[in-house]
């Protein structure tokens, strides 16, 4: 018997991370054409997909939840097996991702009633989602039980928040996230959103009016949250996440660490590509930072 850890592609892992540490993907769908969908990182790349946004900026690409079935695939040669099974998704606000796996679950323990399947709505996203994670495979690997595993998750997990700001408002507008009126003033008007996810649902953060602006702004945002909200900063695991370009999201990720170091942050942070599921609604060019309380042994 052991403790498996599932999750779903809008964590934003590596897939050389998940295969070393034992963490199997449930990937989402992506389609350009609205008919063809691809899995992510299986049938299409995260570089081939951003490439593609940017080459048909007037193109406005889809993604598909993973489907019940996808999950009980996983799922059903696990419990067959006697392991005990933990499956982290995407917050449910933004996706039912969370449902697909739990009606799998109630099929499989249909027909296993002795499973150990434990579901669990992160209310986390790209780099939250992926702290999320490894903050579990550590607890795994420490050998907290399956129970504990689930306890300490559970936790925790309605502090994690993300501070990010995009592009432009063309992906926000045609999610029906802003007005188009609004949206294509702000445009004119070259604004850039501020955006938090806390707890699970979006936020505004504010506006900027360039880009330089919003990136030194997220930092603030980060920083006023250690310094005026009175958060431990090596209470949370830091990431940075980028979309498209590359040089970009190397050199935030610079000034974030270095403002994190100034604040006491005593590891080396991390940083991700932001995947296909939620850059299909901030458009190619999404930036930020992603902090994750770290789990305390209850």
């Amino acid at each position: 018997m052991a403790v498996k850890i599932i999750t779903d592609g809008a964590c934003d892992l590596e897939t050389e991370f998940l295969k070393l540490h034992d963490v199997l993907c449930v990937p989402f769908y992506v389609s350009f054409d609205g008919e063809i969908y691809k899995k992510e990182k299986i049938e299409i790349g995260v570089r081939e997909f951003y490439q593609k946004m940017i080459d048909e900026p007037e193109v406005f690409p889809r993604t598909s939840l993973p489907a019940v079935n996808d999950y009980i695939d996983i799922f059903e040669p696990l419990v067959k097996a006697g392991d005990e099974v933990i499956c982290i998704c995407f917050t449910s606000h933004l996706s039912g991702s969370f449902n697909s796996a739990s009606n799998a679950k109630m099929i499989i323990e249909e027909d296993y009633p002795e499973a150990k399947i434990s579901v669990i709505n992160s209310y986390c996203a790209t780099v939250t989602q992926a702290s999320f994670v490894t903050e579990a495979v550590k607890m795994r690997d420490e050998g907290f039980s399956y129970e504990n595993i689930v306890e300490c998750l559970e936790a925790t997990k309605l502090n994690a928040k993300i501070f990010f700001t995009v592009g432009n408002l063309d992906y926000l507008i045609h999610g029906g996230r802003i007005g188009k009126m609004a949206g294509k003033a702000g445009n004119v008007l070259n604004l850039k959103p501020l955006i938090i996810l806390d707890k699970g649902e979006v936020t505004s953060g504010g506006i900027a009016r360039s880009r330089k602006k919003s990136l030194l702004k997220v930092l603030d945002i980060m920083k006023d949250f250690f310094t005026k909200k009175g958060n431990d900063i090596n209470d949370y695991v830091i990431n940075v996440g980028y979309g498209y370009d590359e040089a970009e999201g190397h050199a935030f990720h610079q000034k974030v660490q270095e403002l994190a170091k100034e604040l006491g942050y005593q590891e080396e942070i991390p940083i991700l590509q932001i995947g296909a599921t939620i850059a299909v609604h901030t458009g190619p060019h999404a930036i930020g930072i992603g902090v994750t309380q770290r789990y305390k042994a209850l």
